[in-house]
């Protein structure tokens, strides 16, 4: 017969907080990150101010909205054909600035 045996963890162990240095880069990944949420809410708030404001485009100038072009109204065809570009130009925009801050903070300054 085999003898059973009780295993305990001893409490004398205590985490260290992380802003203890728990990790090497932990301010560099930090300032990562609020740059990256910095440059996301500027691309999301540049877009946002866009695509607001062709309806108060509209609004401020009436005769625009009974223009056609291609047979089309002016704001179904800015709708239909103008927002696309805007994202497509926009995300291109963000993945090349998020890509520079990535390749900045993997730069020379961390050895290896």
């Amino acid at each position: 017969m085999t003898q059973r045996v009780t295993v305990t963890v001893s409490r004398a162990r205590r985490r260290r907080p992380p802003d203890e240095g728990y990790e090497p880069y932990t301010a560099q990944v930090r300032s990562l990150i609020r740059t990256q949420a910095r440059l996301a809410l500027a691309t999301s708030a540049i877009v946002f101010a866009l695509l607001a404001g062709l309806p108060m485009l509209f609004a401020l100038a009436p005769g625009l909205s009974h223009v056609r072009l291609l047979g089309i109204r002016l704001p179904w065809l800015i709708l239909c054909g103008g927002v696309q570009p805007i994202w497509v130009v926009a995300a291109r925009r963000h993945v090349r600035l998020a890509e520079r801050a990535e390749r900045a903070f993997a730069g020379p300054a961390r050895p290896e």
